[in-house]
């Protein structure tokens, strides 16, 4: 099966968003990882904004008339710029 360019960024932010879940859920019955919050391989909140980066990707082409999307779209860029 042939995957478009949009349903593989929606088949990676579903992946992103999935793992930072599930680390959530496993934060919130056991705790921290050893000395910090989160385990240092998931980082939710990186992970949470790729997937939304990548959301906005898929939603591009479409109608932006307040800008907002770019807007945030831009911002997500900017803050996981050093992360992946």
């Amino acid at each position: 099966m042939d995957l478009t360019n949009k349903q593989s960024l929606a088949m990676a932010a579903a992946a992103q968003a999935a793992e930072a879940i599930a680390e959530l859920l496993r934060y919130a019955r056991e705790g921290e990882w050893m000395d910090y919050e989160f385990h240092p391989d998931v980082e939710p909140l990186e992970k949470l904004c790729d997937a939304a980066k990548l959301v906005a990707e898929i939603l591009s082409d479409q109608p932006d008339p307040d800008g907002d999307r770019n807007q945030v779209a831009g911002a997500l860029e900017k803050f996981l710029a050093g992360w992946a």
